[in-house]
C-alpha cells in the first residue's frame, strides 16, 4: 500500500512536455479590448476605484471615437465625470 501511495505521489503532478511561449500565441486581431474594457469598468465600480474607472472609460471613448471618425484622440483626453 505505500508503495502505491508513494508512486502517485511522484508521478501524479508530472509535466508530459514543458510548454512553450508559441504554446500561448493569440492573434491580435481576435482580441475584442472593448469587451475587456468593459469588464474591467464593471469590475473597478464594484470595488469603488474612480483612477480605474477614469482610466477604462477613456479608453472605451478612444476606442468608440477611433471606429466611428476613423481618427485618434489624444493619449489623455479630458473628461469630466459627474457624480
Amino acid at each position: 500500500m505505500r508503495v502505491i501511495l508513494v508512486c502517485l505521489a511522484l508521478s501524479g503532478c508530472v509535466v508530459k512536455h514543458s510548454p512553450q511561449p508559441n504554446d500561448t500565441k493569440f492573434k491580435e486581431d481576435k482580441r475584442d479590448w472593448v469587451a475587456v474594457y468593459h469588464e474591467e469598468l464593471r469590475i473597478a465600480f464594484e470595488n469603488e476605484d474612480f483612477e480605474a474607472r477614469y482610466f477604462f472609460l477613456q479608453e472605451i471613448i478612444k476606442m468608440k471615437y477611433k471606429a466611428e471618425h476613423n481618427q485618434d484622440l489624444p493619449a489623455n483626453p479630458r473628461l469630466q465625470i459627474l457624480k
